[in-house]
């Protein structure tokens, strides 16, 4: 018995490894990332594989309270991987130094094949926004700015990077297709922030939720949601998407079939499924979008 525990342990040692990298939120950052690779080459027709793989292998390298918070769920309150002893926190900080290291030196080779330094200077940017999100003193998820860090870096800034890496030259477009991203992003961070607000005020963390309240920042969380959706039919009308990029509304049905469920705020159970569900929307919508740069054929 105790041999067959043993020989279990390093499985489930590298599994709760896996489960502090978070994997099934890598697509708030590999799906953008794409996002700007399909729309360079709907524009262009031309698609360097090499910095494509650079740029999401870059992406995914770089993606406080949670520690006191003793109801995490699927989507919210962290992997709970150190609190539950399953990890070591040295692990994850040399994990966290050593993604950090890689990715910052295929940022550097990727802004070495393209002239101007733009690659670096939208990097830095968006390094900014997620070091400063929880870095002392700034500290901008504790001071209700997390949420606008969140929607530029893993929106416009990230599309405009891969955008870039693909053209060599950056203009307003992947900045304007990049808000919708941005926003299903942001609003998955807002649902999550519901789900936390409890243990987000004791850790005094000022959250939009937190300085808001619960009610008022659910008409945030509606707001932001569906304000991507608008953005996406505008950018169809006026051409920024492909026509089939309408296909990019379909996850939106079912979202807003769980919205419909009185009293939402007292139901956490609910509340867990709405942000899964708003999480799915991000990942099929921005999907659909790519799907469609691909099918509908260039400009």
């Amino acid at each position: 018995m105790s041999s067959e525990i043993a020989y279990q342990r390093p499985t489930a040692k590298l599994r709760a490894w896996v489960t502090s990298l978070r994997a099934p939120f890598l697509t708030a950052s590999a799906l953008p990332a794409l996002l700007g690779a399909f729309a360079a080459y709907w524009r262009t027709g031309i698609l360097d594989a090499q910095r494509l793989l650079l740029s999401i292998s870059d992406v995914v390298c770089l993606p406080g309270c949670d520690r006191i918070n003793p109801e995490p769920t699927p989507f919210s309150g962290g992997s709970r991987v150190i609190q539950q002893k399953l990890v070591s926190p040295s692990l994850v900080v040399i994990t966290s130094i050593a993604f950090f290291a890689i990715g910052t030196l295929q940022g550097l080779l990727l802004n070495s094949m393209i002239p101007g330094n733009i690659i670096l200077k939208l990097g830095m940017a968006g390094l900014v926004c997620g070091v400063l999100y929880t870095a002392v003193p700034v500290k901008l998820s504790y001071r209700g700015l997390g949420e606008l860090g969140v929607m530029l870096a893993f929106g416009p800034l990230l599309v405009a990077g891969t955008y870039v890496a693909q053209t060599s030259s950056l203009d307003v477009f992947p900045l304007l297709i990049g808000l919708p991203a941005g926003l299903l992003v942001a609003s998955i961070l807002l649902i999550n922030e519901h789900l936390d607000i409890k243990w987000d005020t004791v850790a005094r963390k000022r959250t939009l939720v937190v300085l808001l309240g619960a009610r008022r920042g659910f008409l945030l969380y509606l707001a932001t949601f569906f304000s991507a959706y608008a953005l996406i039919g505008i950018y169809v009308f006026k051409g920024l998407f492909p026509k089939l990029a309408i296909l990019g509304f379909l996850p939106l049905f079912p979202v807003a079939y769980v919205m419909r469920g009185k009293k939402l705020l007292e139901n956490r159970q609910a509340m867990i499924r709405l942000s899964g569900m708003t999480m799915m929307s991000q990942m099929l919508t921005t999907g659909l979008i790519i799907a469609s740069y691909l099918l509908q054929g260039r400009i």
